[in-house]
């Protein structure tokens, strides 16, 4: 290996101990990646067997450790991110595996005492709404409308896999774990909602019948929402949590997370898939893009009684029109 390239791989090795410090959790997670023996990795933690860039690719695909940046090769206006792509509709090995990834990367902040999550958009965090089945189900069904990997089909006929459930009330389970988050909804984010289950019932996509359901599903949640603005906190968790309502409309829906190690943002897009990103300059970007538009937007979490009460009162009248 020549100098370059071994300067190349020492800071492979130093961007993964940074990931995970603890000697021991890092060569079982590599056991787990790699699917060899303990004893193999040692041996290429030790420096006596160096890691195939095949075994690099791997690792640092699921550590988030991006190897342009280590090879000094990225450009410093261009951030490494990856797009995870869906087909919850029909789900694959590899869609539960993502999950399994993103619950495993929120186990290992949550408990942290810095811990925070942010997220402002136009649509319904993924964090709040999955716990709701039939709103989780129409968003699903939104995304089997537009997507390429599957026939389009009528609300009633999508199914959510009891094992997909369980990992989406899981990732919810884990969300309220975070020491502190914060969630500035659009002004519009209800309206533009019951806009879409309209149209798709008058397209003959949802029955009359689904159409309550995900109606009794709304009012549940607008009541879970009012109930968390109250409090400022989450009841199964007591963290802290913050809700705005935003002054104008937001073009997308960014989230960041933050831990002692570790700095992500994420980006949803096609309505259930999203690009995430674990580039520290990407973290301040989009942490000082939610932080503008929390100052131009109401905070509603434990004051503004008045616009609390006026905007949920106003939610429920948009949701009782359908």
């Amino acid at each position: 290996m020549n100098p370059k390239n071994n300067l190349f791989y020492q800071e492979f090795m130093s961007a993964m101990q940074k990931k995970i410090s603890h000697k021991a959790t890092l060569a079982n997670t590599i056991t787990d990646l790699l699917v060899i023996d303990k004893d193999a990795v040692y041996r290429r933690l030790r420096g006596e067997v160096d890691f195939s860039f095949a075994e690099m690719a791997i690792i640092a695909r699921s550590l988030g450790i991006s190897l342009d940046s280590i090879a000094g090769i990225e450009n410093l206006q261009i951030k490494p991110s990856r797009l995870n792509i869906s087909r919850q509709v029909d789900p694959t090995a590899i869609d539960y595996e993502m999950f399994d990834r993103h619950i495993d990367l929120l186990k290992s902040i949550t408990d942290e005492s810095d811990a925070k999550l942010m997220e402002a958009g136009n649509t319904l965090s993924y964090y709040l709404y999955n716990d709701y089945e039939y709103l989780a189900r129409f968003h699903q069904f939104r995304w089997n409308q537009a997507s390429s990997f599957a026939n389009s089909l009528p609300y009633h006929e999508i199914t959510i896999p009891k094992r997909m459930r369980d990992l989406q009330h899981e990732v919810c389970n884990y969300a309220r774990r975070f020491k502190s988050s914060s969630f500035t909804l659009d002004q519009l984010i209800f309206q533009r909602l019951v806009a879409n289950i309209k149209y798709f019932a008058r397209m003959r996509l949802i029955k009359e019948e689904d159409v309550s359901l995900i109606k009794k599903d709304l009012i549940a949640f607008v009541d879970y929402l009012e109930k968390l603005a109250i409090k400022g906190k989450y009841e199964e968790t007591g963290n802290e949590v913050s809700l705005f309502i935003s002054n104008f409309s937001f073009d997308a829906n960014y989230c960041c997370m933050k831990s002692k190690n570790m700095h992500i943002s994420i980006f949803r897009v096609y309505i259930l898939n999203t690009v995430m990103s674990f580039d520290a300059e990407a973290y301040n970007e989009t942490y000082a893009w939610i932080q503008a538009r929390h100052r131009m937007s109401t905070l509603i979490s434990v004051c503004g009684e008045k616009i609390r009460a006026e905007f949920f009162d106003t939610q429920r009248k948009i949701i009782d029109t359908l």
